[in-house]
């Protein structure tokens, strides 16, 4: 694993993580209110049911006091009754049980607003939000919750609608009121305060549980990370100690050993698919005049400027460019006798342009080879040897007839 590669993995883990935190987050908020409107919805029926004892009693008569006066909105006959024993009742119906409870309500944490479209009390107008309910509940609207704002303080909202009832017409049936229709409807209002330790709480044990998961995913990264950096160190390693076994180590060009792997593998693949294969032996010119008269340590820079230069025509998978001993190079390309030839004499001249002085040479002033090409095309009654056979003669022929120049040999 390379070190971007552990860096992208790193990123996406943290991308995923922080995804996933959103996600849970976001839910977590969601089901905090769904548990508010579930509480609002609870506490509406309970509202509902109180209501609807109280109108199937007619109304309940209770003691006139100071806060709880006779509603001047009920208009009923017995509104105001009077005990044997001469205590003063008035009858409280469903509407004036309401608001009683929820001017209670103010002692708790959860309110709730008795309201309708035309209400006949000053307090059971509806606010903004009730009034947009309201008309929802016109347009089919079962129920509606949310979050809201009431008096600079946050409160998850919930209103369903109160429809009229056999038991309602007895107190509202002058009021042009109609069985079945909606005449308003009841708020509940719970502060999220209430709910918001409980989302604080949960929201904080998702972070440390991302974070921690988090930081363990990294932790596991970075160890493979590590491990298979480590690996690849090794393998890096084993590689090059592979790679210099099979290399010449002064010209840098595959050596002897590897030449010898290299060629059973090619003669195989071209005896199978039936295509020429052609070999090349090069020779440095006199070489040992070189040596003698610069000394060795100019003849290992000219090895090595040869072998520069030879490596340039050499890029196919399929071709070779060896040091095969000393001051000779070998040359396996799948080509046929014509393609090779044209090779040897590009080589040839490549050498010769270098322009490397030499001095004690009997041909030229400057470092030339001679190259012994010959090509076949493997079967089963041949081997390999008698086509180095053959490049060799022709190196000797090319060596024999004036030097820096290509011979050529039949198999």
């Amino acid at each position: 694993m390379r070190r971007i590669t552990f860096l992208v993995y790193a990123v996406l883990w943290i991308l995923l993580i922080s995804l996933n935190l959103y996600q849970q987050v976001t839910d977590t908020k969601q089901y905090a209110q769904k548990i508010a409107t579930r509480q609002a919805e609870m506490f509406f029926d309970h509202i509902v049911l109180i209501r609807k004892w109280n109108a199937l009693h007619g109304g309940v008569y209770v003691p006139i006091t100071e806060s709880t006066q006779p509603n001047p909105y009920l208009e009923v006959p017995h509104r105001d009754v009077e005990t044997t024993d001469g205590k003063h009742l008035t009858l409280i119906n469903p509407a004036y049980m309401t608001r009683q409870l929820s001017e209670m309500g103010d002692e708790s944490d959860i309110a709730f607003h008795i309201t309708g479209f035309n209400p006949i009390r000053p307090e059971n107008r509806p606010d903004q939000w009730e009034a947009e309910v309201l008309l929802a509940f016109q347009q089919g609207q079962k129920s509606v919750s949310s979050i809201g704002t009431i008096n600079g303080q946050s409160f998850y909202r919930y209103m369903a609608p109160l429809h009229v009832d056999q038991s309602c017409l007895v107190c509202h049936q002058r009021q042009g009121y109609k069985e079945g229709e909606i005449r308003g409807g009841i708020s509940v209002s719970i502060p999220s305060a209430s709910i918001d330790a409980f989302v604080s709480e949960r929201l904080e044990h998702l972070t440390i549980t991302h974070a921690i998961v988090a930081v363990i995913g990294l932790i596991v990264l970075l160890l493979s990370y590590l491990a298979q950096a480590r690996l690849s160190q090794r393998l890096d390693k084993a590689k090059s100690r592979m790679q210099l076994a099979y290399l010449d180590s002064l010209t840098l060009l595959p050596n002897r050993r590897y030449y010898d792997a290299f060629v059973k593998r090619e003669w195989k693949r071209a005896l199978r698919h039936k295509y020429p294969i052609s070999m090349i032996m090069i020779d440095i010119d006199f070489f040992k005049l070189y040596n003698d008269n610069l000394g060795h340590i100019e003849g290992d820079h000219c090895l090595r400027q040869v072998a520069k230069t030879l490596k340039r025509f050499f890029r196919r998978p399929g071709d070779l460019i060896a040091r095969y001993g000393g001051e000779e190079f070998c040359v396996v390309a799948a080509c046929d006798a014509e393609q090779i030839m044209v090779l040897a004499e590009i080589l040839r001249k490549a050498v010769e342009n270098m322009r490397l002085p030499h001095p004690a040479s009997k041909i030229s002033e400057f470092v030339t080879i001679s190259l012994g090409v010959a090509s076949i095309v493997p079967s089963d009654d041949l081997s390999f040897e008698s086509l180095l056979h053959a490049a060799d003669q022709a190196l000797y022929d090319a060596k024999a007839t004036g030097r820096n120049r290509v011979g050529k040999r039949r198999v």
